[in-house]
């Protein structure tokens, strides 16, 4: 067994909060004390977050939800359930594939590609009927903006804006009271970087004609450059006046210089982030003033991280910053230096995990080669969340173990809907020893 060490400043800080914080939140919160993050709950009391993702809708997983549950409605309590049940402490959003039993396929011949699918996520109703801690995904334009290209928004238009505000209206407007609510996400991993795969894929795409993209892009270029000769100097197009721009069918070709036409796009990039951000932010806080607010879900460990400018962004905006990285503990917090280098306040890894090897493994999980690895991941995570400065907590990826070829490791067999004993019994060993630590300096808070 891997023995957890303990900081004794981390004991003082806590007891000095707990006498300080003795009164009733009504919400969830984030609170600083002795250089820690932590949430605390609606009680006043530490919360450690811990939940597992990748559940799914109930569409596809698990495989015998029917005959097992007959309905949706009694497969999420089961969901809820088994959360509790194992340590868990709330429920992350699902995000991600599910994995499609192969019986139920017309197509035997392209069973191999047809095996995974994206499901929505769960309703507000959805989560309230549970009472029980969660956090939300708002997935506009959707869980994965550069998966699919028709969905990159034009977030400067009025057609984003509208969308996000009738999202929020929708979704959040009910949860505004809602005490279980811990706060929300946007969606997932938007290419803050412009090294990152789709940020020139996002700049290209909703810089058109008569786009508000494109009347954005030409403000940018008069400050950048100040005269339209100066400009044509590294575009070479031959126009006399700025509004010219609008009439070019490819405003982005940059003939003379190419590092000049790409520090231009980095700085649209930035651009495109302060209007996402404040975009959510305002349409959430129109509805919603009591959540908190938990931006996209990065992942540090696939692409590359958000420039230093994209932290600077994000902190005007959202209370705690949500990371993916897949790992054991020093892997993690070696791809977490890219935002603990530029980041201050409180991280959830809302994606983070591991699981058994036994072939050749997806490129989005961690592997381990047996099961003392896999506590030793465990483990980690429960340690970097008792030690950290900044970690509040983790979503587990994930919810559902899927076979070969989909390979998504977790705690579930997805036939079948039962846990995976000897993996069950390391999770809720950890979850135990850190909520007896967290209760002992709640306790103390009472007494």
């Amino acid at each position: 067994m891997k023995k957890l060490t303990f900081n004794p400043l981390f004991y003082i800080g806590m007891l000095l909060f707990c006498s300080a914080n003795a009164q009733t939140e009504e919400f969830f919160n984030i609170k600083k004390i002795n250089d820690k993050w932590h949430i605390v709950d609606f009680d006043g009391n530490i919360f450690h977050l811990r939940g597992c993702t990748h559940y799914g809708s109930g569409d596809f997983m698990p495989w015998n939800l029917n005959e097992k549950y007959g309905s949706k409605k009694e497969w999420r309590k089961s969901v809820r359930d088994n959360h509790e049940r194992f340590g868990f402490t709330y429920l992350p959003p699902s995000i991600g594939p599910s994995g499609i039993d192969p019986e139920t396929l017309d197509d035997k011949q392209n069973v191999q590609s047809n095996l995974v699918t994206r499901t929505p996520e769960w309703s507000a109703d959805d989560f309230m009927e549970l009472n029980y801690p969660f956090t939300a995904f708002l997935e506009v334009p959707g869980q994965n903006v550069i998966g699919n290209q028709t969905r990159i928004p034009d977030v400067f238009s009025d057609e984003f804006i509208t969308l996000v505000d009738q999202k929020c209206r929708v979704f959040v407007s009910p949860l505004k009271d809602n005490k279980y609510l811990i706060g929300y996400h946007f969606t997932h991993n938007p290419p803050w970087n412009i090294d990152a795969p789709g940020a020139e894929i996002w700049v290209n795409s909703i810089i058109k004609p008569n786009s508000a993209a494109l009347k954005e892009w030409i403000k940018l270029m008069r400050q950048i450059y100040g005269t339209i000769d100066r400009w044509r100097e590294t575009y070479g197009t031959p126009i006399k006046d700025w509004s010219d721009i609008e009439n070019i069918e490819n405003p982005l070709r940059g003939y003379v210089n190419g590092e000049k036409l790409r520090r231009d796009k980095e700085a649209f990039l930035k651009r495109i982030c302060e209007q996402w951000y404040k975009v959510y932010h305002d349409s959430i806080r129109k509805y919603d003033k009591n959540h908190l607010i938990f931006g996209d879900r990065n992942t540090l460990h696939l692409q590359s991280p958000p420039a230093p400018w994209a932290f600077s962004i994000m902190s005007k905006y959202i209370d705690v910053l949500s990371v993916n990285v897949m790992g054991p503990s020093n892997t993690i917090l070696g791809v977490l230096e890219a935002a603990t280098r530029n980041w201050d306040g409180p991280i959830l890894l809302s994606d983070t995990g591991a699981g058994i090897y036994f072939c050749e493994p997806p490129k989005s999980a961690y592997q381990t080669a047996n099961i003392i690895e896999f506590e030793d991941v465990y483990s980690g995570l429960i340690q970097l969340s008792l030690e950290h400065p900044q970690i509040v907590g983790f979503g587990w990826c994930g919810y559902y173990d899927i076979p070969q070829p989909i390979g998504r490791s977790g705690l579930f067999d997805v036939k079948n809907d039962e846990p995976i004993v000897e993996i069950i019994d390391i999770v809720q060993k950890w979850n135990s020893i850190i909520e007896a630590e967290i209760n002992t300096l709640n306790k103390n808070n009472k007494n």
